[in-house]
């Protein structure tokens, strides 16, 4: 018996074969549908041979030519490189995505963290105490777009959701509170200019901070939004500013891959991710590396629309899923 797989996504172009992230076993049943949760009555749950065929040899799926799952080479921006979003009147991926549950014997143990693992790592000393003693900790959480929540159907899927649910699990004698900060759009500039306002002032047991899409993003002129030693600055800046004010953890995330296809993509996000790495390693605090599970899922064969919902930089559920799981092993 393999570990069961929930909610991968795909889009699919044509009846071109995708991998699965792990072999699928030969013979189990892998079932596809519309939106992440199964048990949504709006879900459109797909039949095997009728709209897609499973190769269990080779670890691949495909859509059939009949198939009612959308056909990816019907968006608008299919095959343009270096395409301007904005000159497009609808740009997602929903309407494309497909989620898929399946067995594999390949596929690692599901990553989970027990209270023990917690505790050694250190990283949430102050969360954990509170959690502990039955008491309320504010989890406030501080970035850009993609740390709204961007694109995941509801917040319980978005990966601090998804962590915060993992911590209530852990400590059900206490109560966690989330607090968005995050806004749409903005880079370490604007996050660095209002951290006083937005995270200091409201005493947070635990500080999430996810920059960098916004940052590594280049223009026309060939200049970054923020270059690499400003980037390292505002997120210096805004660890000591939370520090000052208290033993307040802090969990820096890396950013996950634009579209390689997007004109304002850099292809400098690996540096970006190292500065956030190199600061995590500096102030002893954890870094819940996305970017790392992120391109081990591309090199794995997963393709940038497959994951991200917006088709430009925003994760669909299961991109949440993968952002969480670097939280959980940053605690291992």
């Amino acid at each position: 018996m393999g570990r069961k797989l929930v909610g991968e996504a795909f889009v699919f172009a044509g009846e071109e074969e995708l991998p699965f992230r792990y072999k699928p076993v030969s013979g189990s049943v892998t079932s596809v549908r519309s939106r992440w949760r199964s048990d949504l009555p709006e879900a459109v749950r797909y039949e095997e041979g009728k709209d897609y065929t499973v190769d269990y040899g080779t670890g691949t799926i495909r859509r059939t030519p009949e198939s009612r799952i959308a056909d990816a080479r019907l968006h608008p921006m299919y095959g343009v490189q270096a395409f301007n979003h904005n000159e497009y009147s609808d740009f997602s991926n929903a309407s494309y995505t497909v989620y898929v549950d399946y067995e594999s014997e390949t596929a690692p143990a599901e990553t989970t963290v027990a209270t023990s693992d917690i505790e050694r790592s250190g990283f949430l000393d102050r969360v954990v105490r509170k959690l502990q003693a039955g008491e309320e900790a504010v989890y406030v959480v501080y970035g850009d777009s993609i740390s709204t929540g961007g694109e995941a159907s509801e917040e319980s899927l978005a990966y601090f959701g998804r962590f915060a649910e993992a911590l209530r699990s852990l400590y059900p004698q206490g109560r966690l509170r989330i607090v968005n900060k995050a806004i749409g759009g903005e880079d370490t500039g604007g996050g660095i200019s209002r951290v006083d306002a937005d995270v200091v002032a409201l005493l947070p047991d635990l500080v999430s901070i996810g920059y960098g899409m916004n940052d590594q993003n280049v223009h026309e002129d060939g200049s970054h939004t923020t270059s690499l030693e400003q980037f390292d600055r505002n997120l210096r800046g805004m660890i000591e500013a939370i520090r000052s004010a208290g033993d307040t953890d802090i969990v820096l995330v890396t950013p996950c891959e634009p579209n390689p296809d997007w004109q304002h993509t850099s292809g400098q996000t690996p540096l970006y991710a190292d500065v956030i790495r190199h600061l995590g390693r500096e102030y002893r605090i954890g870094v819940a590396d996305a970017h790392a599970e992120w391109t081990a899922e591309l090199a794995a064969g997963k393709t940038p629309a497959s994951l991200l919902l917006n088709n430009i930089n925003h994760p669909n559920d299961y991109g949440h899923l993968i952002y969480s799981e670097s939280f959980f092993k940053m605690l291992l």
